[in-house]
């Protein structure tokens, strides 16, 4: 009898410890909770403190391991194990709590993001989204946002990636989050950057504005990035003194300097544009560091154009080499997740939704008869739809196509036919001043109208050329090299021929007293007038098949041998002849 009062009050002893250390445990997910948006490092180490085994309860273990992951992604804690927000996911969707829900599905998609496993992430976010949206958590829906704009830019959809920050800025200025407008301010600033020279002031005004309210705010992580957008920016528009200028200020914002490869390249970078080339080496010889292939493709060629501009071009050769092999290593990683993956998490978001919408209205049984009906239907139609839509897009392009090929051929034909009346009436002009019955006065207006005439021959023929087929055909030829360092395409030498003789036209016979004075060799004659078209000179090689200290050896010596300055154009050259 005794033992048996003895084991009742050691149960109730033990009773009451666990409760309380689970009302413990239970207060103390309330304070972390509280903390999280203030002090997150201080909820981290409550959560850390505590073990999801002395939980009672599914609700209390999976609020755990939400706040759990949710204080790592606010410290910066990179996760690469998805099974504590997994487990939240599991539950909550079993709920009818959306805020909680969305909650979970968004920092399962940041544990994605952390694992690199982007199309995974992406999933998640879009699912996060509605939910967000529904719960009517504006800010957190920003947050979102953000991310799903992140992985279209990184996965090169910017156009979609600009949509999507446009939204997120206008739920910044309805939340009025000054920092997470900059972000959205940031992002199509940069996404501008990349369309082109046109687009520059509509960049520079947004990164401008998006740097002025993070300064205010004092966000140095935030103010470091748009710095380092301003400083490319500025690098591109050639404003040397502003580049470095927010190239410095990236750097000494950036937390850990001692790695901050991204950084260090910039600011190299920025130091070569202002002709500081002792400066500019050092720093890009800090960023090669990293093992991030782009970064290296683009530390190597810049250290490779420095060593050029100093005379010493074997180093140059050299360097160009490192960046080219790494520049192949660079296309095998370029993209972890491709077009057809992300429409896959596109249609799988989707059908998830569609089951946490319908969770709990239907029967089990029928729920997953016609889930999986409609999802069969769903994917058939959206593949029968994209299928349609494909082909009718190619016949579209098609036929624009063969318009736009019929009209450059017409123009073409028109301007030879022009060119042709241009070379009647020249021909009539000269015999006319080759006459003795015209006087002084007569000729000289002859002269003056022949030299007109000339002008607008060589201006058609100039105008022939860039809507000829092969100027179209060297264009291809450029392109091919730049995407897959190869083509199949090649000129001839007809077409080499036909090439000289309308450059030759352009110039009233001046390349052809060129090429007999100094007995230019085919391919002299060949890089004078490929350069006298206007193309880069980085571009002769794809259509010369030369590496490029070859032709600056060709072209040096060529100048020399005419007798001129290393900086003087063939353009120059001709105009004197």
């Amino acid at each position: 009898m005794k033992n048996n009062i003895a084991l009742i009050i050691l149960l109730i002893a033990f009773l009451s410890v666990a409760c309380n250390e689970r009302q413990s445990n239970n207060r103390q997910l309330i304070l972390a909770d509280s903390l999280m948006q203030s002090r997150p490092d201080s909820a981290l180490c409550i959560l850390q403190g505590i073990s999801m085994d002395k939980f009672a309860t599914q609700a209390d273990s999976a609020c755990y391991a939400l706040l759990l992951t949710q204080a790592k992604d606010k410290n910066y804690v990179v996760q690469t194990d998805d099974s504590l927000i997994r487990y939240a996911v599991a539950y909550y969707d079993k709920t009818n709590d959306v805020r909680m829900q969305a909650k979970a599905h968004y920092y399962w998609g940041c544990v994605y993001r952390d694992m690199n496993r982007q199309a995974e992430a992406f999933r998640e976010f879009l699912i996060a989204a509605p939910l967000t949206e529904k719960a009517k958590e504006k800010r957190q829906l920003g947050l979102v946002y953000n991310n799903i704009g992140f992985i279209y830019n990184i996965q090169g959809f910017n156009e979609k990636a600009d949509s999507i920050y446009q939204l997120m800025e206008v739920i910044a200025q309805e939340v009025k989050d000054t920092a997470l407008w900059s972000e959205a301010l940031s992002k199509q600033g940069s996404i501008a950057l990349t369309k082109g020279k046109e687009y520059f002031p509509i960049a520079e005004q947004k990164l401008s504005d998006a740097f002025g309210a993070v300064d205010r705010v004092g966000n140095n992580g935030l103010k470091a990035n748009i710095s380092a957008s301003l400083s490319n920016l500025y690098s591109r528009m050639n404003q040397g003194e502003k580049a470095l200028y927010y190239a410095k200020l990236n750097l000494s914002l950036r937390r850990d300097t001692a790695r901050a490869y991204h950084a260090f390249f910039i600011l190299g970078d920025a130091y070569y544009k202002c002709g500081q080339y002792d400066s500019a080496i050092f720093y890009i010889n800090k960023s090669l560091v990293s093992r991030d292939y782009g970064r290296k493709v683009d530390a190597y060629m810049r250290l490779a154009d420095i060593a050029m501009i100093q005379g010493n071009a074997a180093l140059s050769v050299e360097l160009e080499r490192n960046s080219s092999a790494y520049k192949d290593s660079l296309y095998k990683f370029r993209r972890s997740v491709v077009a057809n993956e992300m429409i896959e998490a596109e249609t799988d978001a989707q059908a998830m939704l569609q089951k946490l919408h319908y969770k709990g209205r239907l029967n089990m049984y029928l729920y997953a008869f016609i889930l999986i009906t409609a999802m069969i239907i769903i994917v058939a139609l959206f593949l029968y739809k994209r299928y349609r839509r494909k082909n009718d897009l190619l016949q579209k392009d098609k036929q624009q196509l063969e318009k736009v090929n019929q009209d450059l051929s017409q123009h073409y034909a028109s301007l030879q036919s022009d060119i042709v009346q241009k070379d009647l009436e020249i021909e009539n002009l000269k015999k006319e001043l080759t006459s003795h019955q015209i006087d002084e006065e007569q000729r000289g207006k002859l002269n003056t109208e022949l030299n007109e005439m000339i002008l607008k021959r060589s201006s058609l023929t100039k105008e022939a050329f860039l809507h000829s087929p092969l100027y179209e055909k060297m264009q291809a030829i450029i392109k091919d090299y730049q995407d897959k360092d190869e083509s199949d395409k090649k000129i001839s030498d007809q077409e080499w021929q036909e090439f000289v003789v309308v450059m030759d036209v352009q110039w009233n016979n001046a390349i052809t007293s060129l090429c007999a004075k100094y007995q230019l060799s085919k391919e002299e004659l060949h890089l004078v007038c490929l350069s006298l078209v206007g193309f880069p000179f980085s571009h002769l090689e794809y259509l010369l098949h030369l590496s490029r200290k070859t032709l600056y050896r060709k072209k040096n010596a060529l100048l020399k041998r005419i007798g001129t300055e290393q900086n003087c154009g063939f353009e120059e050259i001709l105009q004197r002849i």
